[in-house]
């Protein structure tokens, strides 16, 4: 599927730059290929993932293949070693459990304390973040409909100017990316963003601090169980 046109090699043994190009190409195709067999579960957790087998099953060189692995381990999806070299990260539904209940007790407060504490200014970069969003969903961007929707929510988190909530919030959001992208990988999970948060912004310009709460507790745990029931299905699938 990812065996270099002979033009490109053409073109690349005379040109440094194009030479570059091609590799960036490979190596995006390299990443999203290998995401989408480990989010599907082609590839299973703690299976070892050898560069020499890789790039002769996709038709490339090593090179992209070190880099895609290395972009896949910063999303949390690959865990590389200097012992075991690269492997599937283990993720489960009770580890996903965990990460979302920590964020409903985290993000629930933190929502509550930015109702009291929001701005004009904060609003106006909300609702640009948001419209970001939207763009993103029409336009089947969803690696940038999930960056923008972490910037939406790390920004929410600013407002009440609690360095260490927010660090820890930070933190299991980064952790929930990696079953984000799982739903999205299997066609789930990309409701229209607009509606999902359009109320949140509302309630936060209206200064409710025990409204918002409620409504961020709701909105995930409604994608706790969205991802609980994906779990049961790949799992019913794979026996």
């Amino acid at each position: 599927m990812y065996n270099t046109d002979p033009s490109l090699s053409d073109m690349t043994s005379q040109d440094p730059v194009g030479s570059a190009l091609v590799i960036q190409t490979m190596q995006e195709a390299a990443v999203g290929h290998l995401r989408n067999l480990i989010l599907s579960g082609q590839l299973i957790p703690g299976q070892r993932l050898l560069q020499e087998d890789l790039a002769e099953k996709l038709g490339i060189s090593r090179t992209p293949i070190r880099e895609a692995l290395q972009r896949l381990a910063n999303e949390g999806l690959v865990n590389i070693s200097s012992y075991k070299g690269a492997t599937v990260a283990k993720f489960s539904a009770s580890e996903m459990i965990e990460v979302y209940s920590v964020r409903i007790a985290l993000e629930s407060y933190a929502a509550s304390l930015a109702a009291k504490n929001v701005t004009e200014e904060d609003l106006e970069q909300l609702e640009i973040l948001m419209k970001e969003m939207g763009t993103a969903f029409e336009n089947k961007e969803f690696e940038q409909l999930l960056a923008t929707h972490h910037k939406l929510h790390a920004k929410i988190y600013t407002i009440p100017g609690k360095q260490r909530l927010y660090e820890h919030i930070i933190q299991y959001l980064d952790l929930a990316n990696l079953y984000q992208r799982m739903a999205l990988s299997l066609g789930r999970g990309a409701h229209d963003p607009i509606k999902e948060h359009i109320d949140i912004l509302e309630t936060l310009r209206n200064r409710d601090a025990e409204a918002i709460e409620r409504m961020v507790r709701k909105h995930l745990e409604l994608t706790m169980a969205e991802l609980l029931d994906i779990f049961k299905e790949q799992q019913n699938k794979s026996k």
